[in-house]
């Protein structure tokens, strides 16, 4: 069994993994917000939607793991932007449709360009697959350490 100390340096290092990743998101909802003017949020609701085009929005809500009320306000501000179409389902008039408008794909096409450069394909394509197995293992321990459902 381990003692009190042994799990304290072991929480520890969690928590130093998780101030890292914590960093490393903040840094980028800063360069996404400098480049394109919107937020990382926003964009991975746009991203979602791309995916799943015609999806409701509780549908987009429940892939982005976000509350009821967080996921409106963001497709609201979406919609505000000229970035997304929000329309009742024809056949459930309680659920919304959601679609990118031609200024959202012209946004994501911005962002892939921006973002996902060669330079960033290259480094992607040397990191080896079992190093990309060890860490999603490593964060699904962490999900279920801290009670987190992700849905794959």
């Amino acid at each position: 069994m381990k003692s009190s100390f042994s799990n304290y340096l072991r929480y520890e290092k969690v928590r130093f993994y998780l101030d890292v990743l914590l960093f490393a998101q903040r840094n980028l909802a800063k360069e996404v917000k400098a480049t394109v003017g919107i937020s990382l949020k926003e964009t991975k609701f746009l991203l979602q939607v791309n995916e799943s085009p015609g999806a409701s929005l509780t549908r987009i809500q429940n892939l982005q793991h976000m509350p009821t009320s967080s996921a409106a306000w963001v497709a609201d501000r979406l919609v505000a932007k000229g970035l997304l179409d929000r329309r009742q389902n024809p056949g459930n008039r309680r659920e919304v449709i959601l679609d990118l408008t031609d200024e959202g794909t012209r946004l994501l096409k911005r962002i892939e360009q921006v973002f996902f450069t060669a330079d960033v394909e290259k480094r992607l394509a040397a990191v080896d697959e079992n190093i990309i197995h060890d860490i999603e293992k490593g964060l699904a321990t962490l999900c279920e350490l801290y009670g987190v459902d992700i849905e794959q």
